[in-house]
C-alpha cells in the first residue's frame, strides 16, 4: 500500500555505474527498491492506483517511467523483462485497485466534518431488499413504521418485477447477501438519462468503489443486478417516490444530528487511542434498517499525506423516539451506542492485533465467553469475540465520561443486557465491570493502555 511519502532522487553514483543493478522508486516507497537481472526476485513492489501515478526505473543514467494507465479504481500490473551481461529477470510492478479515491474539493469540504445522509441509490437498494422474498421473511428490518407502510403501498404494483426473483435466498445466506446488496449500492451515484424522465442510470464513478464483500462494488450482488435495479427504478418511478419523501428524510437526518454527537465520540476516541486519526465521518442510514449495522474505512492521498474517512451504515432514530418515558439525554446515549460501537472498532481492532497471541489463547475458549445462537454466531474467531467485548465495554467508558450518573446507569444496564441476553456474549457484564474498575483506579491512563490489565483479568476467568 502507498505511504504517501516521496523518495528523493539521490542515489549513489557508484551503484549507477554497476552494469547489473536497477533502481526503482515511486511516491509510495520511503526507500529505493533495488533489483538485478542476475537474481530472481519474488518481491513485487507497487503502490495504489491514483490519477497521474507513476514509478521510475533507473539503470545507470537511463530511466524508464511506468505510468498507471488503467481507470480508477482498477489495478494495473506491468511486467518488464530485463537482461544484462550477468543474467535475465522479469520485473513485476503493480498499481493496486483502490477502495476509494477522493477529489481535492471533497477533501477540502469534508475535512473535520461529519455528514449525515440517506443517499438515493442506497434507499433504492433498501426498498428493493425489503420488498424481496428474503426481505419479507426477515426479522432484522424496520417494519413497524408508517414509512414502511408507504413503501409497501407505493411499490405493490411492481412486486412482479424480475429483480425480486434474484433476491430469494435461504436463511443460511441471508446476512451475506443482505450486506452484499445493501451496502454496495452506496458505491453508485444516480443520474437521469434524460432530465425529468423516469429513466435513470447508476454510475460507478466514485468516490467509493469498495464497500462490502470480496470485490469492488461493480462486481457485487448489487453491481451484477444493476440493469434490473435501473429497470425497476424506471418502471416504478422510484425517483418520484424519493423526492416526495425528501421532507421526511431531512427531518430524520436532523434528528440524527440531535441524537448522535459524532464529533464528541470522535474526539474522545482519538484522545483515548491517539495513534489512530480520521479526517472525516459519514453517517449513512435508511429508515428501513433494523439492527444490522456496519462500517467501512477509506483513505486517499492528499498533499503528500492521507485523507481518511470512516463511513457508518445505521438505522433510523425511531427505535428510541417512540419510547416516551426516555429523557432526551437517555435517547441520545442509547442512540449513540449504535454509531459508537461501529466507530470504535476502527480504533480497538488495530490495538487488539498487537495482543493476538494472548487473545487467541484466552478467547479461544469460546464457551467461556459466548453461547451459541443470535449474533454471537457471526463472530467465529477468538479475536472477533474479544473485539466485540472490548468495543461495547469502551462505549460504556465513554458514557461514564460524558453523561450524568442516572443516564449512564440506564444506558450501561441496557448495553449489558443486550450483550448478555440478546447477543449471547455471556460474560460481558463481568468484563464490563472489570474494565470500568480498571479505569476508575487509573484515571490518568488512556484506555489504550488498559489492554494488558484487562487481558490479565480475562486469563483468570478460565
Amino acid at each position: 500500500m502507498a505511504s504517501g511519502q516521496t523518495v528523493e532522487e539521490t542515489y549513489p553514483q557508484t551503484l549507477w555505474s554497476q552494469n547489473d543493478t536497477f533502481i526503482m522508486k515511486h511516491k509510495g516507497l520511503s526507500t529505493p527498491f533495488y533489483f538485478t537481472a542476475s537474481r530472481k526476485d519474488n518481491r513485487s513492489p507497487g503502490t495504489d492506483a491514483a490519477i497521474d501515478e507513476y514509478a521510475t526505473i533507473y539503470y545507470g543514467h537511463d530511466s524508464l517511467r511506468l505510468n498507471y494507465n488503467n481507470r480508477i479504481p482498477y489495478a494495473h500490473i506491468i511486467y518488464l523483462h530485463f537482461a544484462s551481461p550477468k543474467g535475465k529477470t522479469t520485473f513485476r510492478f503493480h498499481f493496486n485497485e483502490v477502495a476509494g479515491y477522493f477529489p481535492d474539493d471533497y477533501i477540502k469540504k469534508n475535512s473535520n466534518n461529519v455528514q449525515y445522509d440517506i443517499p438515493e441509490p442506497y434507499e433504492l437498494a433498501n426498498i428493493i431488499w425489503t420488498l424481496s422474498p428474503s426481505g419479507e421473511r426477515a426479522q432484522d428490518l424496520n417494519k413497524a413504521s408508517d414509512y414502511y407502510k408507504q413503501v409497501v403501498a407505493y411499490f405493490k404494483p411492481y412486486k412482479n418485477h424480475p429483480i425480486f426473483k434474484k433476491l430469494d435466498f435461504p436463511d443460511s445466506l441471508y446476512a451475506v447477501k443482505y450486506y452484499d446488496f445493501r451496502e454496495n449500492s452506496f458505491a453508485f451515484n444516480m443520474k437521469d438519462t434524460v432530465p425529468g424522465s423516469k429513466n435513470m442510470q447508476l454510475l460507478f464513478n466514485g468516490p467509493y468503489y469498495y464497500v462490502n464483500g470480496d470485490a469492488l462494488a461493480d462486481s457485487s450482488l448489487f453491481g451484477n443486478l444493476k440493469p434490473l435495479v435501473e429497470d425497476f427504478a424506471a418502471k416504478s418511478n422510484f425517483r418520484q417516490f424519493y423526492k416526495s419523501h425528501l421532507s421526511y428524510y431531512r427531518k430524520e437526518l436532523q434528528r440524527q444530528k440531535e441524537l448522535l454527537p459524532v464529533k464528541q465520540m470522535w474526539h474522545w476516541l482519538e484522545d483515548q487511542f491517539p495513534a489512530t486519526q480520521y479526517n472525516s465521518y459519514r453517517i449513512v442510514s435508511s429508515p428501513l434498517i433494523g439492527g444490522s449495522h456496519s462500517t467501512q474505512n477509506y483513505a486517499s492521498p492528499y498533499n503528500g499525506k492521507w485523507f481518511s474517512e470512516s463511513v457508518m451504515f445505521i438505522c433510523g432514530t425511531d427505535r428510541y423516539d417512540k419510547v416516551p418515558e426516555l429523557t432526551e439525554k437517555q435517547k441520545e446515549g442509547l442512540m449513540s451506542g449504535i454509531v459508537f460501537t461501529e466507530i470504535d472498532h476502527n480504533y480497538i481492532n488495530r490495538i487488539s492485533s498487537k495482543y493476538a497471541n494472548q487473545i487467541d489463547s484466552i478467547f479461544g475458549h469460546r464457551s467461556v465467553w459466548a453461547k451459541s445462537g443470535n449474533s454471537s454466531e457471526f463472530y467465529y474467531s477468538a479475536m472477533s469475540v474479544f473485539n466485540e467485548y472490548m468495543t461495547h465495554a469502551v462505549f460504556c467508558l465513554y458514557i461514564l465520561d460524558n453523561y450524568d450518573k442516572q443516564t449512564a446507569d440506564l444506558v450501561i444496564d441496557k448495553r449489558e443486557d443486550l450483550m448478555v441476553n440478546r447477543r449471547n456474549f455471556i460474560r460481558f457484564k463481568e468484563f464490563d465491570s472489570a474494565l470500568i474498575k480498571l479505569r476508575q483506579e487509573n484515571k490518568a491512563v488512556k484506555v489504550v493502555d488498559l489492554y494488558t490489565a484487562i487481558l490479565q483479568w480475562c486469563a483468570k476467568q478460565l
